[in-house]
């Protein structure tokens, strides 16, 4: 019986068995032999399903048409062949134990480095970055003082603060609600939902300002509605509103403030350390959206209030210089007014006046020349009023005496210039006496008896009365003046002795003249009576010292020279006060225009106090740039003093003693 011959591709047993024996028969080593498919594979056959085998087609070859018309009909529907996998690449790899050792060191290389930085944080920075994560969770706020009080010498307030707030916001906790806090604050701070929204809304920011000076109350009331309906984010800062409650009354010496609460004028600008105090400030523990942590950490510093001022000023006897000094201005279509009330004994000032002047509640609303004080930053050339200071040096020196006599030429040659007297002479040369020479304030003959004294010596007496240096006054921006140099040539000698060539403050020379005339112990000009802390405490600011100027014996032959001018015909008629003895002296003098360069138009002015033996009230009142009929002191400036004196001097309980009065000479 034939036996069955196995599939070749089956890799049979009996495959297996003859190889087998094969490597049984023989003595050679016997080599593993492919499958016969494989091996047909490589010879180009291909093995067909029914096991026979026929030779690959080679590229071009072709049969005949029957044929492959006949093989397509027979042969079965072939299958390509499986493709042999690729087998995979294999990298060979280290050792274990030397991966091993590369994982450590990589290992303790990143333990190192989070070591390292772990000493740095809390070995060697950790104080910096303790203080930084306290700063982020810290907030400080400034704690304002109270600006201090000004009023008068009666305690009438001329100045005062009022608590009232900056509102302020936070828009990244008031953003999604801006229309309904919009709507709660608009009634309080007097603003519009339209322009309240935008300011909520800002983005970026994590505060904005709604509204300032607000009143404390009203922001009370608010804050009350915003907690009402649940709203966070509205906040305050101090932010005091300063009043003046007698608007234009002395506004020139107390002054305003900013914006910004600090002083532009007066003595809110001069006193503004003073008065501001020192700030203060709360520190403590916040939240994240700002909010004070009820049990962190806080301190307070509490600020120092401003020092409290009692002036010296009488706010009332104030408002009736300034009423009268401004109707004098627009009488006499003058460019400005100047005023200055004095304690003689005191040197307090009780009224320094100008004219125009503005309203300290509202000082924008006046031109900005109003905004300064010409009484204290205005100099000018006094005229014949510096015949008073020049006489009192004279007399003081022993050069002249009241009863000294002088002949006094019609024309006084002075280098290329001549001197001349505003009054015509009865006779040629006219013979006056000292007295006589100031009662009608003769120009020929004050130069005359200046130039009996050495140049020196008359530079050292007008320092000592106060001229050419500020006289401390606490007002900002007082002027020097100017005074000619101690070799000062002989032209300017003659026109410094009758008030040209000269240039002084009315607060300047109303001071001299009250210290010629008390005595001759001079008085520094203040302004401010006491300073007090907020404990009530006195504090002292004043350095003033008094010095004797000249002898008491001189001051009486000086008050002796000004009696004589109110004695005289025109003194009697227009000067001289009816209830009270008084000394006085009118002055008018060119003016220098600042824009023109050249004299045009005249200052004038009247200096006068009362008692005439005992003086207690001093008033000084200069009229700058007249205009018309009047251009002398005796109708542009004496009627308003006349005014003060008869208001000021019954005020201050001064007791009358106008009497019949013998007249001293006053020709020889």
């Amino acid at each position: 019986m034939p036996q069955r011959r196995p599939h070749p591709a089956a890799g049979g047993r009996g495959a297996r068995t003859g190889s087998s024996a094969a490597s049984t028969r023989g003595t050679e080593p016997t080599r593993r032999r492919p499958a016969a498919g494989g091996e047909a594979h490589r010879r180009g056959e291909r093995i067909l399903r029914d096991g026979t085998r026929e030779r690959a087609r080679t590229a071009g070859a072709s049969r005949p048409a029957a044929t492959r018309t006949a093989s397509a009909r027979t042969a079965p529907v072939r299958r390509p062949a499986p493709r042999t996998p690729l087998s995979a690449i294999r990298v060979p790899l280290g050792s274990s134990n030397r991966r091993l050792h590369v994982v450590l060191v990589i290992m303790a290389m990143g333990l190192s480095l989070c070591a390292g930085r772990l000493l740095q944080l809390q070995g060697f920075d950790s104080a910096r970055y303790t203080a930084d994560s306290i700063d982020a969770l810290t907030r400080t706020l400034p704690l304002l003082p109270s600006r201090g009080e000004i009023t008068d010498r009666n305690g009438t307030v001329l100045a005062a603060t009022q608590p009232a707030v900056a509102v302020t916001a936070d828009p990244t906790l008031v953003g999604p609600k801006a229309a309904q806090v919009a709507a709660i604050l608009s009634p309080y701070l007097q603003m519009t939902p339209e322009q309240l929204v935008p300011l909520l809304t800002t983005p970026d920011t994590h505060f904005v300002y709604l509204k300032k000076q607000v009143p404390a109350l009203t922001y009370t009331r608010l804050a009350a509605d915003l907690s009402k309906a649940g709203i966070y984010g509205v906040f305050r800062e101090a932010d005091p509103i300063r009043t003046y409650p007698n608007g234009a009354t002395g506004s020139s010496v107390v002054g305003f403030v900013g914006a910004d609460g600090k002083g532009l004028g007066g003595l809110e600008l001069s006193m503004n350390k003073e008065l501001s105090g020192e700030a203060g400030k709360e520190t403590y523990e916040s939240a994240p959206n700002g909010s004070k942590i009820p049990l962190g950490d806080s301190s307070i510093t509490p600020a120092t209030n401003g020092l409290n001022l009692r002036l010296s000023i009488d706010s009332d006897l104030q408002w009736m210089v300034q009423e009268r000094l401004a109707t004098q201005v627009i009488r006499t279509r003058s460019d400005y007014g100047m005023a200055v009330v004095m304690n003689v004994k005191t040197g307090e000032v009780l009224a320094l006046a100008n004219a125009p002047t503005y309203d300290s509640s509202n000082p924008g609303a006046s031109a900005t020349d109003a905004r300064g004080n010409n009484a204290i930053t205005s100099p000018y050339e006094p005229g014949s009023v510096q015949k008073i200071i020049t006489s009192a040096a004279l007399i003081d020196s022993g050069t002249a005496t009241p009863d000294t006599r002088v002949s006094i030429p019609y024309r006084l040659k002075s280098g290329p210039l001549s001197i001349k007297d505003a009054f015509s002479h009865d006779s040629d040369p006219l013979k006056l006496r000292m007295r006589g020479i100031i009662a009608q304030s003769s120009n020929i003959g004050t130069a005359l008896l200046a130039r009996q004294m050495d140049r020196s010596t008359l530079h050292d007496y007008y320092e000592r009365f106060g001229l050419g240096s500020p006289t401390g006054i606490q007002l900002p921006g007082e002027s020097a003046g100017i005074i000619p140099p101690a070799d000062m040539s002989d032209i300017q000698r003659d026109q410094a002795a009758f008030g040209q060539a000269i240039s002084v403050t009315a607060v300047q020379e109303a001071a001299a003249i009250a210290g010629i005339v008390n005595g001759g112990v001079y008085h520094p000009p203040t302004v401010i009576a006491q300073a007090t802390d907020a404990d009530g405490k006195t504090v002292d600011v004043d350095d003033r010292k008094p010095r004797r100027v000249i002898s008491e014996k001189s001051s009486a032959q000086v008050r002796d020279l000004m009696q004589a001018v109110m004695d005289g015909d025109n003194g009697q008629k227009n000067l001289r006060l009816d209830d009270y003895t008084s000394g006085g002296k009118t002055g008018t003098a060119q003016r220098a225009d600042p824009e023109l360069h050249r004299y045009k138009g005249y200052v004038t002015s009247f200096v006068g106090f009362a008692p005439l033996n005992d003086p207690d009230i001093l008033t000084y009142v200069v009229m700058n740039n007249p205009r018309g009929k009047f251009d002398t002191g005796t109708s542009t400036a004496n009627p308003v003093w006349r005014d003060v004196m008869k208001y000021a001097l019954p005020r201050y309980s001064v007791t009358p003693d106008a009497g019949k009065v013998d007249p001293e000479p006053t020709t020889w």
